[in-house]
């Protein structure tokens, strides 16, 4: 009985170091870029994909995309992957989510954020929302815009939607229970975000 009771013992702390041994590695960066092409910047977002395949993920660095695509008809992660090929995305794509996410809604970036943490861990995390954007809209302690006009990112022409200010501040708090302390560097990729 008691080499039975080893025996299981043996296997299970055997099964456990090969699923271990099987996760990604925790590298010192991920770089997590909301890709919206779900309006006329569509033809944009390949082009940029290929700017990152020039340097593509390192042993120090992941970089994952969640690609939104007009022409594509449909939403896909990809893990960037460095290649010489300047006019085609040659990148694998982890994961087709099928039908067009709504790249204008705040919920699909942190479920992409959290996908990409729980898949490729890091020390440090890169967010970034590459899509058209309107600056930032400023409200007083009750909630009532300052600044006259919408001024929000990620405009996603499909559902009509786009990530508000407030929003993003939802987003932040998201991703650093997520990641389990603060996203180390949030950046805009869209018109007028530095104003």
């Amino acid at each position: 009985m008691k080499r039975v009771v080893l025996l299981f013992g043996l296997l299970f702390v055997l099964g456990h170091s090969f699923e271990l041994s099987a996760r990604e590695p925790e590298k010192e960066w991920t770089f997590l870029v909301f890709l919206n092409g779900h309006n006329d910047l569509d033809r944009y977002g390949a082009m940029d994909i290929n700017e990152m395949e020039k340097v593509g993920s390192t042993d120090d660095i992941n970089v994952v995309v969640q690609w939104g695509s007009l022409a594509g008809g449909s939403t896909k992660r990809l893990y960037v992957e460095k290649d010489k090929d300047a006019n085609q995305v040659t990148s694998p794509v982890i994961e087709d989510l099928g039908e067009p996410a709504d790249m204008g809604n705040y919920e699909e970036l942190i479920a992409f954020i959290e996908w990409g943490v729980e898949h490729y861990p890091a020390k440090r995390y890169f967010i970034d929302i590459w899509d058209h954007g309107s600056g930032w809209r400023e409200t007083d302690e009750d909630g009532e815009e300052l600044l006259a006009g919408i001024q929000d990112i990620s405009w996603d022409e499909i559902s009509g939607n786009h990530i508000t200010t407030a929003e993003l501040s939802i987003i932040m708090s998201e991703a650093k229970n997520i990641i389990g302390h603060n996203v180390d560097i949030y950046g805009n990729d869209a018109c007028l975000m530095g104003m």
